[in-house]
């Protein structure tokens, strides 16, 4: 009775609402309810990737066990999105194309995070968070693919800016949620009750919970989904293992002729994420280290002080992404307009720029406010990350392979960062003896050189211009000389 009730409220909404077509111009309210799950999904992501090293190390994993833990959130986006792309462009229901996918991963996201609240063992959070990771992820690519095909080409910087805004805001009271929690005092200390985890961190999940849930049903009972004009609806084959068969088939048909801007963004993704994925790992840890006096490599499990000193790390890691996330729906809302007047992939460019001599700066991190002043030019990162790189994707792929190639895109998400987590433990104990605080100087390095690479990809070279910048500074200097 549900799937039908859903399904009428929805169609009786979208006719009196007239949806449009692939073609037409989308309202600000269409694109407002369009972009809604984003705030549920972001915040259920936030909520995982800004406590995950810390629930781990609450629960005795070390180090190194860590950053092979972090593995968890890119195999599941590695596996999960080509194919469930794949899968959404080859079959249609009553519901949809992709309209089935988000409210699936919505509903195992929120049973997910209630199960993550409950757990005090780490094989248990190992598990849910694998199961968490597969379920944010399948809805993600449900929403993008939805975005492609119903948003015009000259409206999918804005479709996409919508996103990144909402998301953001549900990144930012994911990071708050925590702080504000422990900040009422309302919640007894987890040893004191008995737990490993803080209750504050156990209660932001059931919150999360229900974030996500209201989100994407809001979604689904407000938009219609359209079919791109090349598309014709296809009906899976009696078969499974013949319908199983054509989807991997047509995979690895669509993986080797990859459309050329996924190729063109390959390095930079992968430097651009390889250093985000560093800094979700070891942000925390380093304020933790430097604001704190955690010991480097220490096991918190066996001293409840250290275990503080980690819980303050993490909680204000939590407030400085919350920041980070503020500034990035400021500069969301700017960012279609930049985009129509300058190259998107320019002004990606530059704000990977930003972002990477931000977090380089930490480096003489010695007070909380050094760190809230990096997240101003790490939200400026953040903002056009989650916004222009999938419009400049969207943008230049056929509509009957939306879902597919954004899906194909994400392994540029997810391979740099399994590859970083194979590598960025053992990196950090041999070449900055556990100092977290060094590792993100590394990461804010690669995402420097990430936009410099686009630059170059569009032609500017800035070390010539720097030199060029500097000639005309000793030239000018020199006519002014009596």
């Amino acid at each position: 009775m549900f799937p039908d009730a859903l399904a009428r409220h929805r169609n009786n909404w979208a006719e009196a609402s007239n949806v449009a077509s692939p073609q037409a111009l989308l309202s600000s309210r269409q694109l407002a309810y369009l972009a809604v799950a984003s705030l549920g999904l972001q915040a259920a992501g936030a909520l995982q990737l800004n406590n995950a090293s810390g629930l781990f190390k609450f629960l005795g994993a070390s180090d190194l066990q860590v950053g092979w833990l972090w593995l968890i959130p890119p195999l599941a986006g590695l596996v999960v999105q080509p194919v469930l792309g794949q899968v959404s462009d080859l079959v249609d229901t009553r519901f949809g194309r992709r309209m089935p996918f988000i409210l699936a991963g919505a509903v195992l996201s929120c049973l997910s995070m209630v199960v993550l609240s409950f757990s005090e063992t780490l094989w248990l959070t190992v598990a849910t968070m694998l199961f968490l990771s597969c379920s944010i992820n399948c809805s993600s690519e449900g929403l993008r693919s939805l975005t492609g095909d119903i948003a015009p080409n000259q409206q999918k910087s804005k479709a996409f800016a919508w996103q990144a805004i909402l998301g953001s805001i549900g990144a930012m009271l994911a990071g708050a949620i925590p702080w504000l929690l422990h900040s009422t005092g309302i919640f007894v200390d987890s040893i004191e009750a008995g737990f490993k985890i803080p209750v504050a961190l156990k209660v932001s999940l059931f919150i999360g919970a229900v974030i996500v849930l209201q989100t994407v049903l809001s979604l689904a009972l407000q938009i219609r989904e359209g079919r791109p004009n090349d598309t014709e609806p296809t009906r899976a084959p009696h078969s499974m293992g013949k319908f199983c068969a054509a989807i991997f088939r047509t995979l690895y048909e669509n993986i080797r002729q990859v459309p050329p801007v996924i190729r063109r963004m390959f390095a930079v993704q992968v430097l651009t994420w390889a250093g985000l994925f560093s800094v979700w790992i070891y942000f925390g840890l380093a304020l933790a280290q430097r604001l704190h006096g955690l010991p480097p490599g220490v096991d918190v499990t066996v001293n409840p002080q250290h275990q503080a000193m980690l819980a303050q790390g993490v909680i204000q890691a939590g407030i400085c992404f919350a920041i980070s996330q503020l500034v990035g729906v400021l500069y969301a809302l700017a960012l279609p307009w930049l985009a129509d007047r300058f190259d998107p992939n320019r002004v990606h460019a530059l704000s990977l720029l930003a972002g990477g001599v931000s977090l380089m700066s930490l480096l003489f991190l010695h007070d909380i406010r050094v760190a809230y002043a990096a997240m101003v030019g790490l939200g400026l990162f953040t903002g056009s990350l989650n916004t222009l790189p999938y419009a400049i994707v969207a943008s230049e792929i056929p509509p009957r392979k939306m879902g597919v190639c954004l899906g194909i895109f994400n392994i540029t998400i997810t391979l740099p960062q399994i590859l970083c987590g194979l590598v960025i433990s053992p990196l950090s104990r041999v070449l900055f003896a556990n100092q977290a605080v060094y590792v993100i100087a590394m990461a804010g390095g690669l995402m420097s050189m990430a936009g410099v690479l686009l630059l170059r990809q569009r032609g500017v070279d800035l070390f010539l211009m720097f030199w060029e910048w500097l000639g005309r500074l000793f030239r000018n200097a020199h006519d002014r000389l009596p």
